[in-house]
């Protein structure tokens, strides 16, 4: 029987989890070791956050993880897909560099249309009940765009995580080993939809708060930044190089 070490029976947002890296048997719960745990509470990210249609379905499958008690509970309200993780927390900045950021992630936003990106059903893997999308021009865009802001300003001089190599919403994080079979059972019983499309209009800069004992991430303020850039034109006409 398969377990996920931190999500077994009993009874993030390092870039861990969905990022498609496997770390099975070094990790025993997710808040466990030094890779996971974060040594200020103010840890700074860009979010995109679920409207309220993916929120609700998501909130529908999360339910099968009140039945197993070394798995967290994300709360609803606080449900997110990481665009970037940053090196440093609201202590770490200055105001100056703050503002830079925002203003960098405006000019960003002012020339990146809205989009979306359709989720799969939830997947129980190593460290997480998650559900996945695919890694599309648009998100790989955004994200680099993010990076490069981040770089020169919040986190100058400072080597920047990972970026998450596809989007992804987690549910739930492990708080002690257990079975990943047992919680993909009882997730793929669950009858409803498919999960409607992440869709992509905002992106929120904001200070995370990693909670250890509770295994949640959660955060009192966001600031976000709507996407204004011109929708991408699609067209049947064929490109020079084809006529």
């Amino acid at each position: 029987m398969a377990t996920i070490p931190g999500c077994g029976r009993s009874g993030g947002d390092v870039n861990l989890g969905f990022n498609g890296a496997f770390y099975a048997g070094a990790v025993k719960r997710f808040f466990g070791t030094p890779m996971t745990l974060w040594p200020l509470r103010n840890r700074l990210h860009v979010y995109v956050l679920p409207d309220d249609d993916l929120r609700s379905e998501l909130g529908k499958r999360q339910r099968i993880l009140k039945e197993f008690d070394y798995c967290s509970i994300q709360p609803a309200e606080y449900l997110h897909a990481t665009v970037q993780q940053f090196a440093v927390s609201t202590e770490d900045t200055t105001a100056e560099q703050t503002a830079a950021f925002m203003d960098a992630l405006k000019l960003l936003a002012a020339t990146t249309a809205p989009f979306s990106i359709q989720l799969a059903a939830p997947k129980a893997e190593d460290w997480a009940l998650g559900a996945r999308g695919t890694t599309t021009p648009e998100w790989k865009a955004l994200v680099e765009g993010v990076r490069t802001a981040a770089a020169r300003t919040i986190n100058s001089g400072t080597p920047m995580p990972e970026a998450p190599n596809r989007p992804h919403i987690s549910l739930g994080y492990g708080l002690a080993d257990g079975s990943s079979e047992d919680i993909q059972r009882a997730s793929d019983d669950v009858t409803t939809n498919g999960l409607p499309p992440l869709k992509i209009k905002e992106m929120h800069f904001l200070a995370v708060h990693q909670n250890i004992e509770r295994g949640t991430y959660t955060w009192n303020a966001t600031s976000p930044v709507t996407l204004a850039g011109p929708p991408t034109r699609i067209t049947d006409e064929p490109s020079p190089a084809q006529r």
